[in-house]
C-alpha cells in the first residue's frame, strides 16, 4: 500500500516555461507505508484505540497514525508499546513472524485485592480544604473479599483543591497488603464514581451481595481490561491477575492518583 502525494503542478495550468525550464511535467511522489504489529497486539487483546493509546501514554489520533504506518515508530514509542503490550520491541515493530500470546488469565482461588504502587504514601491530613469528603466504614470480607462495606459514614475527610468541584468523592481504608507498595493497610485511598476508569488505573471492585441489598464482597486492585462478560484486575503481593464475571459485578469505581489530587 502507498500514499500517494498531490501532483506539484495543477492539471491544466497554462504559463510559459522560463529558460533553460523546458515542457512542464506533472509527478507524483509514492511513500510506502512502515509496517509494524500495533495492530495485532491491539485486536489479540481486544483494545480499542482509545484503551490502547492509554496503555502507550500517546494520545489516540497518534497511536492510529502508527498502527496504520502513516507515522514511523521512535525509539521511545517502540519501548513504550513493548512495555504497555507485555512483548519484546522486535514483536512491536513486526520483525517476527508470530505476535506474542495475551497471558493467560487464571481464576483466583479466592478473592483478595491490590492497587498499584503509590510514589508516596498519601496522608489526607496534609490536604487543607474543608473536610466533606465523606469516609465509608469497612467490615471483614472474611475468606472472600479484602472488605465489605457496613452502610456507615465513620469520617469526614480533607477535599483537595483539585476536587473542589468533584461530586460524590468519598474515601476508604485499604485493608491488607495485596497492593503494597502502591498502598499499605490502613493508607486512605479517594474515590471517583463517576469517571470511567481505564486499563493500569487502580479501581475499587464491588461484588453483588448473596441476597438482595446485602454488600457483597469488596476489592481494590489495578485494572487490566474489561471485556462485555469479564473483568481483568491485577494484585502486586502475590503478584497475580483475577477475572471476574461481570454479571457479579456491582461497581467498578476508580481511585484518585496522588498527582490528580494535588493538582499536577
Amino acid at each position: 500500500m502507498s500514499l500517494i502525494a498531490p501532483e506539484l503542478a495543477l492539471k491544466g495550468e497554462a504559463r510559459q516555461p522560463l529558460q533553460g525550464e523546458g515542457r512542464r511535467q506533472n509527478f507524483s511522489v509514492t511513500c510506502p507505508l512502515m509496517g509494524n504489529g500495533l495492530r495485532e497486539l491491539r485486536t489479540k487483546r481486544g483494545w480499542t484505540h482509545d484503551q490502547a493509546a492509554d496503555a502507550v501514554g500517546v494520545s489516540r489520533g497518534q497511536f492510529i497514525k502508527l498502527e496504520r504506518g502513516e507515522r514511523g515508530l521512535t525509539e521511545r514509542t517502540i519501548g513504550l508499546a513493548a512495555k504497555a503490550f507485555e512483548v519484546s520491541r522486535a514483536v512491536v515493530m513486526g520483525d517476527t513472524n508470530t505476535v506474542d500470546p495475551a497471558p493467560a488469565l487464571p481464576e483466583p482461588a479466592e478473592p483478595n485485592a491490590s492497587i498499584p504502587a503509590q510514589p508516596v504514601g498519601l496522608k489526607s491530613s496534609t490536604f487543607m480544604g474543608p473536610r466533606n469528603v465523606p469516609v465509608y466504614g469497612t467490615g471483614s470480607g472474611g475468606s472472600g473479599g479484602d472488605f465489605r462495606f457496613n452502610g456507615q459514614t465513620i469520617d469526614h475527610a480533607p477535599r483537595p483543591p483539585a476536587l473542589e468541584s468533584r461530586r460524590d468523592v468519598y474515601v476508604v481504608y485499604v485493608v491488607g497488603n495485596s497492593v503494597s507498595p502502591k498502598y499499605e493497610d490502613g493508607d486512605p485511598i479517594y474515590v471517583d464514581p463517576h469517571r470511567r476508569p481505564q486499563p493500569r488505573d487502580y479501581v475499587l471492585v464491588e461484588l453483588k451481595g448473596t441476597a438482595e441489598h446485602e454488600p457483597g464482597d469488596a476489592y481494590v486492585k489495578r485494572l487490566v481490561r474489561r471485556t462485555a462478560t469479564k473483568l481483568i484486575v491485577e494484585q502486586h503481593e502475590p503478584p497475580k491477575e483475577l477475572t471476574f464475571d461481570e454479571a457479579r459485578v456491582a461497581r467498578v469505581h476508580r481511585v484518585i492518583p496522588y498527582p490528580e489530587l494535588i493538582g499536577i
